[in-house]
């Protein structure tokens, strides 16, 4: 017997859940998801939308579990410019198809 939960490596808030058009740098956004999940806490990690592309660096601050629900508050850290977030994209996209994350 186990216990289920899913370790995320990249934030990807849900649709409408965040106004992604209207990030700033140094913002904080809180969101939910269903399901438990657990998030690295305190270092740079990716933010996407959730068609995947990739907007730039968020940490995440804050992780409450409650109702199999998953809060998550996060900081935006930098946001790329629209050429850097095809690069990030179309790179990832080719990994992530090669291990079946996509």
């Amino acid at each position: 017997m186990g216990y289920m939960t899913e370790i995320n490596t990249l934030v990807k808030p849900p649709k409408g859940s965040v106004d992604l058009s209207q990030l700033k740098v140094g913002g904080i956004y809180t969101f939910t998801k269903e399901r438990e999940r657990t998030f690295p806490l305190h270092i740079a990690i990716l933010l996407i939308t959730d068609d995947w592309t990739f907007l730039g660096y968020c940490v995440v601050h804050q992780v409450a579990i409650k109702g199999k629900k998953t809060t998550i508050t996060f900081e935006v850290l930098s946001l790329f410019t629209p050429e850097e977030q095809k690069t990030y994209t179309s790179r990832f996209l080719e990994a992530a198809k090669k291990t079946g994350e996509v």
